[in-house]
């Protein structure tokens, strides 16, 4: 059963993306401020909104700890905030201030990634927040990307459809060719992943594009042989571009967010559909799951 906690209005522009901490909830957007709520009852903090960014705000993160925010913009910056204080801990610039479309931080906070629309990643030591490396990943805009759960690797998902596995040196490791024909739009790994015997580990994939789909695949290496990418499940019950997608901490729930204006709740496992939820007035143009959400139950 599912039913509406809260609708929050304070945005002056389209929310672009949001996020939850073990006890907070943030959100960004077009309008170039973060808003910061209490995860409990969503009461607004009073240090937010946060202002920073010259431009619209295009994804913001937590940190794995839940200290630090993480924000990227148009205007080429990438900000990390306090999150208790909402105080700016520092400003990260990209070398050609292309401007930002998606940011993540490592599972262990070591590093902090954001993919540009000139085709580059920019890869920043997370405690000195020193840029380490600005390397070409795709000729077209790289609008998603994540951290796999180990924290060695990191996808990225372009608007030419492609996905691509990279070390944390940007070494390409697998290209998943038009994963998604006109564009990918977001991808997430779930938290869990698997090792046998330090000879096999697989990881789960979702992501999510302009052709309408959201797909899994399942991300493996065994006894050192190249990396594969094998899909699992199509998900087709939403019926226009699928903008966002997110794991449940438990990785038993898959979430996505479309431009029919609908939320759709899979069993990530079963590749089942369990809710959608259409109580949104325009696009769904992010989703977010709590970490501390209660075990999924059916009646």
């Amino acid at each position: 059963m599912t039913s509406l906690l809260r609708t929050l209005r304070h945005h002056a522009d389209e929310v672009s993306c949001c996020a939850f901490s073990p006890s907070l909830l943030a959100t960004c957007s077009g309008d170039k401020t973060l808003r910061v709520y209490n995860s409990e009852d969503f009461s607004e903090l009073p240090f937010s909104p946060l202002s920073g960014h010259g431009y619209g705000v295009h994804c913001c993160c937590f940190s794995s700890c839940g200290r630090h925010l993480l924000s990227c913009s148009t205007d080429g910056s990438a900000i990390v905030w306090h999150a208790g204080t909402g105080e700016v801990a520092a400003v990260l610039l990209h070398p050609a201030r292309s401007p930002l479309r998606a940011c993540a931080v490592a599972p262990d906070s070591s590093l902090v990634l954001a993919g540009a629309c000139d085709g580059t990643v920019a890869l920043w030591d997370f405690p000195s927040k020193a840029l380490r490396r600005c390397s070409a990943v795709s000729e077209a805009s790289v609008v998603a990307c994540c951290f796999s759960p180990c924290g060695q690797m990191f996808v990225t998902g372009c608007t030419r459809g492609d996905l691509k596995l990279w070390d944390t040196d940007v070494t390409l490791l697998r290209v998943e060719k038009d994963a998604h024909d006109l564009g990918v739009a977001c991808c997430s790994f779930a938290p869990q992943f698997k090792v046998a015997e330090g000879r096999y580990v697989e990881f789960r994939l979702a992501s999510c594009g302009q052709d309408s789909r959201l797909k899994t695949r399942l991300v493996s290496r065994r006894d050192g042989a190249d990396w594969g990418m094998e899909l699992l499940h199509v998900f087709t019950s939403q019926v226009s571009p699928v903008l966002s997608c997110a794991f449940s901490s438990d990785g038993e729930l898959l979430v996505s967010g479309s431009v029919d204006k609908s939320v759709a709740i899979y069993d990530a496992n079963l590749g089942a559909l369990l809710h959608t939820l259409k109580q949104h007035d325009g696009y769904v143009t992010a989703v977010a799951v709590s970490p501390t959400v209660a075990p999924w139950t059916e009646p």
